[in-house]
């Protein structure tokens, strides 16, 4: 309910509902801007540029922490998670049968996370990406938990099915089946209606007279598991849910700049894999070997920190302890 609302109650108890339409001014809701959309854009290219550079480069995690809180505020909460990569896997299927659905920002987004990924992995999941942001921020780095290998690598095919359903949904239907299966866009639209209102309230434009709220009790108990899931066992989403994750995964394998374990260096201690909250690392001391797996590292720099021996590196070669082809 607005204000003009409020008054138009007022009016009508007071009985002067004739005076209320003499001297109402209607109010104009302005869309978006469309530099907005461009700005958007700029700025999750940036955010990936500036996390390809601490990747490469290996810096502490918390540079990478500082990535994810800015896209989790600005491209999350402020902006509504609407330019979003993992979406626009729906567009670009849809725009293979009619190319004229498909604009160039949309093509930029969805296609700018693919080549960050073949320069150096999974950049776009921890610094530019809100969903990964959001799951990033709120899992326990000492409690998280350990899913069995056998278990891990079962739920490592959902994603893949999700993919090819998102492609079948986006065919036959034009459905957004990702942005359905994805739970964090409760906390997206709220944040954006209350920071449009902060906005209005501030600039002196049309604010609600009430509290806004945003989507309805099932989306957010949906949330409220997905966080609660999300705190043990870190990245749920983008684990085995993400079908974007499924296309960034098999770029990274081919990726120019690829993390690996220096077995020279590798003392097989075990920090690094304790540490990775994804599982994408592999230590096995009994035949004094590592494994990091391309297809799932996110690239948070974690394992960096926790390597006692520099051990953790970022090469354009393969070691002669690496497979030709990478497992995924």
């Amino acid at each position: 309910m607005n204000f003009n609302i409020l008054f138009l109650a007022s009016a009508q108890q007071s009985g002067n509902i004739w005076e209320y339409r003499e001297s109402y001014v209607p109010v104009q809701y302005n869309p978006i801007p469309e530099f907005m959309v461009f700005a958007d854009t700029a700025v999750l290219i940036l955010l990936m540029i500036a996390g390809l550079f601490f990747v490469i480069r290996q810096k502490p995690s918390k540079w990478m922490t500082i990535l994810t809180i800015i896209s989790l505020a600005y491209l999350g909460i402020i902006r509504g998670g609407c330019i979003c990569p993992v979406g626009a896997v729906t567009n670009i299927t849809m725009g293979i049968l009619n190319p004229a659905m498909i604009g160039l920002l949309t093509m930029v987004i969805f296609l700018s996370p693919l080549i960050i990924a073949l320069i150096a992995g999974r950049v776009f999941c921890t610094s530019g990406c809100p969903i990964g942001a959001i799951q990033h921020l709120f899992y326990s780095k000492k409690r998280h938990i350990k899913i069995p290998d056998k278990l891990n690598k079962f739920l490592r095919i959902v994603p893949v099915l999700i993919l090819a359903a998102t492609i079948y949904a986006a065919i036959s239907a034009q459905y957004y089946l990702v942005c359905e299966l994805e739970p964090y866009k409760a906390i997206f639209f709220l944040g954006k209606s209350w920071s449009g209102q902060l906005l209005g309230f501030l600039t002196g434009g049309s604010v609600e007279a009430k509290l806004l709220w945003a989507m309805g009790v099932f989306s957010w108990g949906y949330l409220i598991a997905i966080l609660a899931a999300g705190f043990w066992i870190p990245r749920p989403f983008c684990r085995f849910l993400c079908p974007y994750g499924v296309l960034l995964g098999f770029i990274s394998i081919f990726s120019l700049k690829r993390r690996k374990i220096n077995i020279d260096k590798c003392n097989q201690c075990g920090l690094c894999q304790k540490a990775c909250p994804v599982q994408a690392i592999a230590v096995d001391r009994k035949n004094k070997t590592s494994y990091l797996s391309n297809y799932d590292c996110l690239q948070c720099n974690i394992c960096s920190d926790s390597c006692k021996k520099g051990a953790i590196e970022f090469s354009s070669t393969r070691s002669a302890n690496e497979t030709i082809s990478e497992k995924i």
